[in-house]
């Protein structure tokens, strides 16, 4: 039902609601009736005619107020030294909620008059309107901006001082007020909640409070690190700085604000850590030398705290790292074995990914601190040669592993992880190229001297370098397998072919049909230009492989009508049984070597001269052929001729005889595999200028270098000095030219 407005006996209102006023503030008991009754009053004192009373009730009310809460102050000022957060926290628990009680209480004064005067004077003076916002707050706003006036302002020193007192008992292991000292701070907070969110909500906590706690904490935390340091070792002191910053860090969600969290950490870390950062890292270089992991941990807990901190740590890291990684680098320079050199290697690369992952919790500077010590170890030249051999030794340890000879004894997944290992050393091999071309000469060999332990495992390790370098990378690498898949269905096909015919061989014939462009043969490997031309051999063939080939050149050129084959004699191998000898030995070896012994089915002994019209072979491949046979002793010199050795002895009964053609690496062969590729590197950079200049039309000397570098990290480092002379070459050939105004700029000529 509307009530209707009437005149009002302000006093006499005024004496019935301060009663229940003063009954609200001390949460006295309210008889229900009574209440009802002065929310009515006030309600009658908003709307008495002819004058409403609501000002002068909203100012007999804020009287009321500060002086209820200036005797409340008294009372915390009179409290003894330990009593004043419990007796502050008392009477502002009973205050903040009377102040709720009251806004109902007073709930028509805030319908009535205060929204009402904002609304109007909102509408007229928008200035003004912000000054009686200020003015006629609700009545709950207004009662906690009383207190924060009368009562935090003016006696926020001793209250103050008492909060970080019963803070440092607390730190101190002394027990503290822990739920009184949490409501005393967030007082400081809750009496400004109803400002503005977008306002200075905080600013009273900040100013009175959190400034006074930064400091308090500094100075406490300043004498503990210097207590802690002079008291113990640099191991224990770790640890105790831990304990310390993980008991600070429960302190403070337990009692202050979340806002004063951070920074307060941040006051601890300076004190207890960034302070004496330096003596910790000069303690780290020892504990890195001396191994003492745990240590390691307990500092890098510490100091990734620390702005800069962990990249300092990362620093120190890659320098011990690459100290201790000498000793590679050092066997390299002695010619040591690849085995020793991968072995030495791995030691360090598993030492420290260990260290990295269980001890520094895998942390991106770490890691990223280990990839750059293990690039620089796997790149050094080592000594004054001009390039690393890492490529070369690598692939000669792959080389090792991928010979079935050398795998007799290891399982399947043992060869898989020395692969999984060699793949995690070549990552950091910076020049791809050169150990592509090392890499598919040995795969090469592997493949038509049937020494590899598996087409599967040389699978694993092509996916492996793929996986790190890409598709492109292993396409002629791929090309290789697919060739040998192909060339055992060829096989089986020609052999089924044969069997439809009737026809059967002298001698069990395979064949591989390999693609010229995927396989790396220098040009004096097979046929010469010529007798490649007219499709015919290098040397007379021997009768029983003669039909062999010729049969299998007509099923060929039967099958596959314009394609070419040229046979590479020097790469064929051929399976012999020596019958001569008191133990029968089967030996594999080179078609040139088993050309020769066949002379020996028909005499004894053969003149050279013999030799020399019976095969046709050039004088230098005749005499590396001969001298494989003498060395091995299954020939002997008889004057100008050579008599078979009818006392030969082997320990082996199955083996494959040495050959001049198949070989490691010398040191000549390396030094051509290098200047090729150097070759190559420099027709991609002019390449890659090209490339680039095309689509830029014009740029800066400085920019060009980078784009050239940039284009080519992924399969060699360029050095500037190579890149500036691919640019004089373009220049040269009218690619380029200098800008006419700008001699650091050059153009595009189309």
């Amino acid at each position: 039902m509307m009530r209707r407005p009437k005149t009002a006996n302000f006093d006499e209102s005024w004496k019935n609601i301060q009663s229940v006023t003063t009954a609200v503030m001390s949460e006295s008991p309210v008889d229900r009736d009574e209440w009802c009754e002065q929310i009515t009053s006030v309600y009658y004192l908003c709307m008495a005619m002819p004058t409403p009373l609501a000002e002068s009730l909203y100012s007999k009310l804020k009287e009321y107020l500060i002086n209820h809460v200036q005797s409340c102050r008294e009372k915390v000022l009179e409290a003894p030294g330990n009593d004043i957060l419990p007796m502050y926290d008392s009477l502002y628990k009973t205050y903040s909620r009377g102040a709720g009680y009251l806004n109902d209480l007073y709930m028509h004064l805030n319908q009535h008059f205060t929204k009402r005067t904002i609304k109007n004077e909102w509408c007229d003076h928008y200035m003004h309107s912000i000054e009686k916002v200020k003015k006629f707050e609700k009545v709950q706003d207004l009662a906690m901006n009383i207190w924060r006036e009368e009562m935090i302002e003016k006696v926020h020193e001793p209250l103050v001082s008492a909060i970080l007192q019963d803070i440092t008992r607390d730190r101190r292991g002394v027990s503290a007020y822990s739920n009184i000292l949490r409501d005393v701070i967030h007082s400081f907070v809750e009496v400004q909640s109803h400002e503005d969110p977008q306002g200075s909500q905080l600013q009273l906590y900040k100013e009175l409070f959190e400034e006074r706690l930064l400091e308090n904490t500094g100075n406490f935390y300043q004498k503990e690190a210097q207590k802690l340091y002079e008291q113990n070792d640099v191991s224990n002191y770790m640890i105790k700085v831990i304990e310390k910053l993980d008991e600070e860090e429960l302190r403070l969600r337990k009692f202050i604000h979340h806002t004063s969290i951070s920074p307060c950490k941040k006051e601890c870390v300076n004190k207890l850590i960034a302070d004496i950062q330096d003596r910790l890292l000069d303690e780290y270089k020892i504990m890195l030398k001396n191994e003492h992991v745990e240590d390691l941990s307990r500092l890098y807990i510490l100091i990734r705290r620390l702005n800069e901190g962990c990249k300092k740590m990362a620093d120190i890291f890659h320098d011990h790292i690459f100290e201790n990684g000498k000793g590679s680098i050092e066997l390299m320079a002695r010619g040591c074995t690849p085995q020793e050199y991968v072995d030495a290697l791995l030691i360090v690369y598993r030492k420290f990914t260990n260290i990295v992952s269980n001890y520094l919790s895998n942390d991106q500077n770490f890691t990223d601190a280990l990839n750059r010590a293990m690039t620089k170890m796997v790149n050094s030249t080592g000594d004054t040669k001009k390039y690393p051999r890492s490529s070369e030794l690598l692939v000669r340890h792959a080389d090792h592993i991928l010979k079935k000879a050398n795998c007799k004894n290891n399982s399947l997944s043992e060869i898989e992880d020395q692969l999984r290992n060699f793949i995690d050393l070549f990552k950091y091999v910076d020049d791809k190229d050169l150990f592509q071309r090392f890499y598919s000469k040995k795969l090469a060999n592997r493949l038509i001297h049937n020494t590899s332990v598996s087409i599967e495992l040389e699978e694993v390790a092509i996916s492996g370098l793929k996986d790190r370098c890409g598709y492109e990378y292993t396409s002629p690498l791929q090309r290789m397998l697919i060739d040998m898949k192909v060339s055992d269905d060829l096989t089986k096909e020609f052999e089924q072919h044969l069997e439809q015919k009737n026809e059967k061989l002298n001698v069990v014939f395979s064949v591989n049909i390999l693609q010229s462009g995927a396989w790396p043969f220098s040009a004096n490997t097979g046929a010469s230009e010529e007798q490649s031309d007219k499709n015919t051999p290098d040397f007379n063939v021997p009768s029983d492989l003669a039909v062999c080939i010729d049969k299998f050149k007509t099923f060929y050129n039967k099958k596959y009508s314009g394609r070419r084959l040229r046979f590479v004699f020097p790469l064929s191998n051929g399976t012999v049984v020596l019958n001569h000898t008191a133990r029968q030995y089967t030996i594999t070896m080179s078609v040139h070597q088993l050309a020769v012994l066949l002379l020996f089915n028909d005499k004894e002994t053969v003149s050279k001269a013999d030799i020399v019209n019976s095969l046709g072979l050039e004088k230098a491949e005749l005499e590396k052929t001969l001298s494989s046979l003498v060395d091995s002793k299954i020939i002997k010199t008889e004057g100008d001729g050579y008599t078979i050795n009818t006392e030969y002895v082997s320990k082996k009964r199955i083996f494959r005889l040495p050959t001049s053609t198949v070989k490691d690496h010398t040191e000549k062969e390396v030094e051509q595999t290098h200047q090729s590729v150097e070759e190559d590197r420099r027709l991609y950079i002019q390449a890659a200028i090209v490339r680039t200049m095309k689509s830029r039309k014009q740029l800066g000397h400085n920019e060009l270098i980078q784009q050239v570098i940039n284009l080519s990290k992924d399969r060699f480092t360029p050095s500037v000095a190579m890149i500036k002379k691919c640019v004089e070459v373009l220049i040269d050939k009218q690619y380029l030219e200098r800008h006419s105004n700008q001699k650091d700029v050059y153009q595009y000529l189309a």
